[in-house]
């Protein structure tokens, strides 16, 4: 059991870590665009929470042991609304924009546009370099099983 609570915590923190990355990288890169010339302990906090949240959804709707049996379909809608709605909560918890502005409709568009893109990764990703990973993850497992 402990072994398990240890593999667990390796892997949500190295997607933590992963997501808590892309979104520093999204805001520097984006926030250049838009004139922002320095990141606030308080925006690297928030983002921080918002990776963990993420790694959340990651755990629940993709992880192989998962409970959750829906379409793929299913599962990045869910997703896609209950990502939007927590990022308009503190959006607006935060002072991020105001509705109406130009910046809430860049951020609209910028919320569309990341989440496809990353759609599309990860779907490259398993189709094209996943599924080579899988196999020689499972011919390790079988020689590992022999010995």
């Amino acid at each position: 059991m402990w072994n398990k609570i240890m593999e667990y915590t390796l892997v949500f923190k190295t997607m933590a870590g992963l997501f808590f990355s892309a979104g520093i990288i999204i805001y520097v890169v984006f926030g250049f665009m838009l004139g922002v010339r320095e990141i606030s302990f308080e925006m690297v906090v928030q983002i921080f929470f918002l990776s963990i949240f993420v790694t959340c959804l990651q755990y629940i709707f993709w992880n192989e042991d998962s409970k959750v049996k829906l379409s793929a379909v299913s599962k990045l809608l869910i997703q896609y609304f209950l990502l939007g709605a927590v990022l308009f909560v503190m959006s607006q918890l935060f002072d991020w924009f105001v509705i109406g502005t130009k910046a809430f409709y860049n951020m609209l568009i910028l919320f569309h546009v990341i989440y496809l893109g990353g759609i599309f990764g990860f779907s490259i990703y398993f189709k094209v370099l996943g599924m080579r990973f899988n196999q020689k993850m499972m011919q390790y497992q079988e020689r590992k099983q022999r010995h």
